[in-house]
């Protein structure tokens, strides 16, 4: 008997009502194996005969998907596709399915279609073999440092895994692929050694008071500038506990709760002389009506919209070395690499170290009858705090004389103060 075509819903190609309120469906794509284009017919009262339009449309959309990727209606693997195929189908979501922001994820979309699927795409999932990746890593290494290329390789590794698992293939054993060596120079040069902190901090104080309990923060806990733009006024104790619960994204202007890439402790104690500067700072919002002061966050722009954007607290960071003589500027992230060294040299022990910089367990626990909390590892909030202190001596209490005949009559940013009175109120005082 012949079926009946029916009558073409209309903005709906492919979707046809027939007589009896059912549907027929007709799906068309390119099959990534011949490089042609496919049919699927399929009638909705064979699945469903009280299936409603938007299901048949989105019936539809799966039928393509299926010649797209070489499966049956069950999602059995019935044909292996090509690369471009998969990662160009929704299949693909589970790269970013634990990113924590929309411009992360298209950043690692645009480094799928650039560095990827350029090489990649044209290959099937069972054709990819040792010996070419190793000579993709090897291109690679002539435009890219390796942090780059380990990234990268990560990335199409994840994706190759996944696809090789779910057609049921042998996995590649990806111990014979030769990746770069990544050495710490970077990481090396950017910090700044004890005396050049004990120049540098003070200037902060003295020129940019607006910045200095941020930066203070930042020094005393050697923690990722997205975890202290992230800290709230609601969650600073009396004594001088604070929560850490939230990671900011400064590119897209989003909060999220600390993700696994970027720990943190879950609560952090300021030492005094930080909480003396941070307490000191929220007097002075307060008083001034500052717009940031309802945002609840700890350290608002200057706009009071958003957190102190890392690119400004840069442009700060590098003026003040200046102003202290130091030739080779570093960068806000080199005060967590500084802090690693000089809470060493200072006797912090390292498991004390590595926790506060996120490298260690994070279940917080009671302990000795509740006088005060731990981690996992047995780190303490005051032992935390203590090695805060312990970085704090190396900066003297009063202000360095600015070198290089800075114009002391200036906020820090080329704006003559008003009065004696608005200085002093900036630094707290």
């Amino acid at each position: 008997m012949r079926q009946e075509k029916g009558t073409k819903l209309k903005s709906y190609a492919g979707v046809y009502r027939l007589s009896d309120g059912t549907f027929r469906i007709v799906a068309k794509a390119i099959d990534p194996k011949t490089g042609k284009p496919k049919f699927k017919e399929r009638f909705t009262r064979e699945v469903d005969p009280q299936m409603p339009q938007n299901a048949a449309i989105a019936y539809r959309a799966q039928l393509i998907n299926e010649i797209k990727t070489g499966t049956s209606g069950g999602g059995v693997p019935t044909e292996i596709p090509r690369l471009e195929t998969l990662c160009r189908s929704s299949w693909i979501t589970f790269v970013t399915e634990n990113v924590g922001s929309e411009d992360r994820a298209a950043k690692l979309g645009r480094t799928i279609e650039t560095h990827i699927l350029q090489r990649w795409g044209e290959h099937f999932i069972d054709k990819i073999a040792v010996p070419e990746i190793d000579a993709w890593v090897r291109s690679l290494t002539a435009d890219y440092g390796p942090d780059t290329i380990r990234h990268h390789v990560g990335l199409f590794r994840r994706i190759v895994g996944k696809a090789r698992g779910q057609y049921q293939l042998p996995p590649i054993n990806w111990d014979l692929i030769t990746l770069p060596a990544v050495d710490n120079e970077h990481a090396m040069k950017n910090r700044l050694n004890a005396a050049q902190i004990a120049m540098v901090l003070p200037v902060v104080v003295e020129q940019y008071p607006f910045y200095a309990p941020m930066i203070f923060t930042l020094y005393t806990t050697g923690f990722r500038y997205c975890h202290v733009a992230a800290m709230r006024e609601s969650k600073l104790g009396v004594d001088g506990v604070i929560a850490i619960e939230e990671s900011y994204d400064v590119s897209a202007n989003v909060f999220s709760p600390v993700d696994q890439r970027k720990k943190a402790p879950p609560m952090i104690a300021l030492e005094p002389r930080t909480l003396d500067l941070v307490r000191r700072h929220r007097r002075y919002l307060t008083q001034r009506r500052h717009p940031g002061v309802k945002t609840g966050l700890l350290f608002p722009s200057e706009a009071g919209t958003r957190p102190v954007g890392n690119d400004q607290l840069n442009d700060v960071w590098r003026e003040v070395q200046v102003m202290a003589g130091i030739d080779r500027p570093v960068t806000v992230h080199g005060i967590r690499h500084s802090f690693h060294d000089l809470a060493r040299q200072q006797g912090v022990p390292d498991a004390v170290v590595k926790a506060m910089a996120g490298r260690a367990g994070t279940d917080v626990a009671p302990r000795g009858q509740g006088k005060h909390l731990h981690y996992s590892r047995g780190v303490t909030v005051e032992e935390m705090r203590q090695a805060s202190m312990a970085l704090m001596e190396l900066v003297p209490t009063e202000p360095t004389e600015v070198q290089k005949g800075r114009d002391r009559g200036r906020d820090g940013r080329g704006r003559e103060r008003n009065s004696d009175e608005e200085r002093l109120a900036a630094t707290g005082t």
